[in-house]
């Protein structure tokens, strides 16, 4: 009757950028070649990046010194995905203008994009020397610190860039990520709205915000900003993705399916769309079609640590322990730090009889994050079915300490303290599990049991009564425990 905590996360994703694209004709280029370079920035600007590198292409064939050609055709290169030719471009207009700030801070966004921030952070350190007040070189810099994990410096940078220019929509939104990231949704949210202040049309900034308002518990909130981004940019597969993790947190997991799918229409290689979609439903209980997408997130990022987590988390409620442990150990493989995944193949572990192993996992959870209270839930159980009543207790006290609402813990520490010998104190416990949870069916059943057996057969009636109450015929794994209520009542009503 123990339960095992498992976790099923959401992912939702911040969207950061900046390129500098130039429509300036220098004195030295034909006339020819500026009308092709103008026209080329004009299909850049619509999207047509086909169009656009055939223009600058013909433009640098007509004047091959021409600096901002090549750095434009740079620029659709990197919107393409082409980083090699992007930094060949780049490097060109480098090679003709050695003080070109721009062309130093487009390659080094397409290093950022290509994930070599040290050699982005170079590249964009050098803009800033050649023009102290580059505000997008700043923007930039700090989107590769803040890729880098270095927080302090993202936002030391996105300060700089605003104090260049206040009116820097995209700085205030990036600043605002940064603080969401470090928990401080206050001021994430003052740093969006800003963002909006300056410019309303801003689909990115809402989605930010909605996310902060999430992480917030707001979820209304959440979802007017998701509505609006989505307003501004119907093709923006991140608001559906995000607008569909506040739907599953609210619990309307038909709204939520329909925005995954709707983010995956968008986009059919948005791995998080597929593993949201299938976090929602492994809660629905249909677990074929959650491994299917827990698969299809797998193909399109093979690195990706939380689906390899939950798909073993849905073979684990399958009870096919084998296929659990094997994809705990790939999360784990990608990510040493992962405290869930260990706790979970923790899990699998107990289930299959193998105590030591499982205590292993528990304690390596724990020493990843000490304040993990489902470890010490699952490690006291463990060492209870070894036998070890006192170092249970130990780890339900230590639970408690950390969730002193946590209505297993009161749970298993009842058991353990029955098994003791000490009943008033396993009733007491029962009773503060109910309290938490008042529809805790097996504290109920415990405690009819624990009246028994001090011979207080009026309230077992009671206790089992309310377990009654809260079961189903159908209820899985309460078939048993069922009939013998049942029969139970029947006894003792005639004591």
């Amino acid at each position: 009757m123990r339960k095992q905590f498992m976790n099923l996360c959401l992912v939702a994703v911040l969207f950061l950028l900046g390129v500098y694209l130039s429509s300036c004709a220098k004195d030295n280029n034909s006339s020819d070649a500026v009308e092709i370079f103008n026209r080329g920035v004009d299909y850049a600007k619509k999207g047509d990046y086909e169009n656009a590198i055939k223009d600058f292409t013909r433009a640098i064939e007509i004047n091959p010194k021409y600096a901002d050609a090549y750095n434009n055709r740079g620029i659709a290169y990197t919107a393409i995905g082409d980083y090699k030719r992007a930094i060949a471009d780049f490097n060109r207009a480098l090679e003709i203008n050695p003080k070109y700030a721009e062309a130093y801070n487009n390659r080094g966004l397409a290093y950022s994009d290509m994930g070599d921030n040290e050699r982005a952070i170079a590249d964009l350190n050098r803009a800033i020397e050649i023009n102290p007040k580059y505000a997008d070189a700043y923007l930039n810099r700090g989107v590769a610190y803040y890729n880098m994990g270095d927080n302090e410096r993202a936002i030391a940078d996105y300060n700089r860039a605003i104090e260049i220019n206040p009116k820097y929509a995209e700085a205030y939104s990036n600043r605002g990520a940064v603080y969401d990231d470090l928990g401080d949704n206050e001021r994430a949210i003052a740093d969006y709205t800003r963002a909006l202040e300056i410019n309303p049309k801003y689909a990115d900034a809402y989605n930010n915000r909605g996310l902060a308002y999430s992480h917030m518990g707001d979820n209304e909130r959440a979802i007017a900003d998701f509505n609006r981004a989505i307003e501004i940019n119907p093709k923006d597969a991140f608001a559906y993705n995000n607008r569909g993790t506040a739907y599953s947190a609210m619990g309307d997991n038909k709204r939520a399916i329909a925005d995954f799918n709707r983010a995956i229409e968008i986009n059919p290689e948005y791995a998080e769309a597929y593993y949201n979609r299938g976090a929602v439903y492994d809660d629905l209980g249909d677990k074929e079609r959650a491994i299917a997408d827990f698969n299809r997130a797998i193909e399109i990022n093979p690195k990706f640590a939380e689906a390899y987590y939950n798909r073993g988390t849905t073979y684990y409620k399958m009870g096919d322990y084998e296929r659990a442990i094997a994809d705990l150990n790939r999360a784990i493989e990608i990510n040493p730090k992962y405290a869930l995944a260990y706790l979970n193949r923790g899990a699998a572990y107990s289930d299959m009889g193998d105590k030591e192993r499982a205590i292993a996992d528990y304690n390596r959870a724990l020493e990843i994050n000490p304040k993990l209270a489902e470890a010490y839930l699952n490690r006291g159980a463990a060492y209870s079915a070894m036998g070890d009543k006192e170092r249970a207790i130990a780890d339900y006290n230590r639970a408690l300490e950390i969730n002193p609402k946590y209505a297993d813990a009161y749970y298993s520490r009842g058991n353990a303290y029955f098994y003791l010998g000490d009943k008033e104190r396993a009733i007491a416990d029962f009773n503060r599990a109910i309290e938490i949870n008042p529809k805790d069916a097996k504290a109920y059943f415990n405690k009819g049991f624990v009246y028994e057996e001090l011979g207080r057969f009026q309230e077992a009636v009671e206790a089992y009564k309310n377990f009654l109450s809260c079961v189903s015929a159908g209820t899985p794994g309460m078939g048993d425990f069922i009939e013998r209520a049942r029969q139970r009542i029947k006894e003792l009503e005639g004591k």
